[in-house]
């Protein structure tokens, strides 16, 4: 009987410390434990919300320290968690694959979260699919342009940060060529691609601005090859966009002595060297909007966007760099910004140009 006891009072801990657990650890899919029937599932929101805890599970496909798209999501995240106070955060790392997106998505729904994020354009189709199963979770989708009732889209404008990232490499080009590198040739990536040729070329008309996309938001090999064939062809400033091939694409430029701009997030300190500035996101706010709508009852069927208007959007010059752009360029980038914020400058549909050699 002894033994009986000390049996069961072992199975009842460990009952108790799974249950605990919650979400699975950082980098690796929520998929290990088996979920709880979905019936269950369905009114688990309702019963967070009477109890006063909102639950959120952010899913990343990178590293939350990457000081890029996945940092500038985890830190914005937590910044709304701040703000609200009665919100609990789940964060799951490195979920990149999409075989292994949809059942991390089924986990967390199925273990009554409220909202489900998947920070990043692969998680679109499982999404969708995971949303249907599941009317009472809402999700929102890291950049892309399928919603539904219960899934919401959150972008970046990033065609505005990309004009001025494109009008700093226009007025700073010595040789009078500037190249851009992204990951995967999706709408957002795309958008800032032309417009920073756009705006390249709205400050001097003899810029010819190569771009270039790797394929891949990881491929850090490929984005610093990417970078040093645009500086053998002369490009003397650069900028980038897409996740972890930022950092690779700065590395680059530090080692051949050329300019380059951040992206996603404050990189200005990865190379302060000949890094100018950086377009930050800043998804704070809007996550709190997302938060706020969801808990009432709102959310869903739209985009919610961040931009220079509500500040989600920022232009971060490098103090290291700071007397190299001149009071003039100063002023002509805050023009250029506050005709976005004002809505006097509109760069037309971007997703339906082409880019050369792409």
């Amino acid at each position: 009987m002894k033994r009986l006891t000390v049996v069961l009072l072992v199975l009842g801990l460990l009952t108790f410390l799974l249950a605990a657990c919650g979400g699975a650890a950082p980098g690796k899919p929520a998929t290990e434990a088996p979920p709880p029937k979905e019936e269950a599932a369905t009114s688990a929101p309702a019963a967070q919300e009477e109890a006063g805890t909102y639950r959120v599970a952010l899913i990343l496909p990178g590293r939350a320290d990457d000081v890029s798209w996945n940092q500038a999501g985890f830190e914005g995240m937590n910044w709304a968690k701040e703000q609200l106070g009665d919100v609990e955060v789940t964060v799951v790392e490195q979920v990149y694959d999409v075989a292994d997106i949809e059942p991390a998505l089924i986990d967390y729904a199925q273990q009554g979260y409220n909202l489900v994020v998947g920070h990043g354009f692969q998680f679109q189709e499982p999404i969708i699919k995971v949303a249907a199963d599941f009317p009472n979770v809402d999700f929102g989708l890291g950049t892309g342009f399928k919603t539904a009732p219960n899934v919401g889209v959150y972008d970046v404008k990033l065609e505005h940060g990309g004009y001025i990232m494109g009008m700093i490499a226009g007025m700073m080009t010595k040789s009078n060529i500037i190249g851009v590198i992204g990951g995967v040739d999706v709408s957002e990536i795309h958008r800032g691609h032309v417009a920073f040729k756009l705006g390249a070329e709205a400050v001097n008309p003899n810029v010819t601005v190569l771009s270039s996309f790797v394929g891949d938001f990881n491929d850090l090999s490929g984005a610093k090859e990417a970078a040093l064939n645009q500086i053998n062809a002369g490009a003397d400033v650069l900028w980038q966009s897409g996740d972890g091939i930022g950092i690779a694409v700065l590395n680059a430029c530090a080692e051949r002595n050329v300019l380059c701009m951040g992206n996603n997030a404050n990189q200005n300190e990865v190379e302060p060297s000949i890094t100018l500035a950086s377009n930050v996101y800043a998804w704070g706010p809007m996550f709190v909007e997302m938060i706020n709508e969801s808990r009432a009852g709102t959310f869903g069927d739209k985009h919610y966007w961040i931009d220079f208007g509500n500040n989600g959007e920022q232009t971060i010059f490098n103090d290291a760099l700071a007397n190299q752009i001149t009071p003039e360029m100063r002023a002509r980038l805050d023009e250029a910004r506050q005709a976005f914020i004002n809505g006097t400058l509109d760069l037309g549909d971007l997703d339906s140009i082409k880019l050369e050699g792409n």
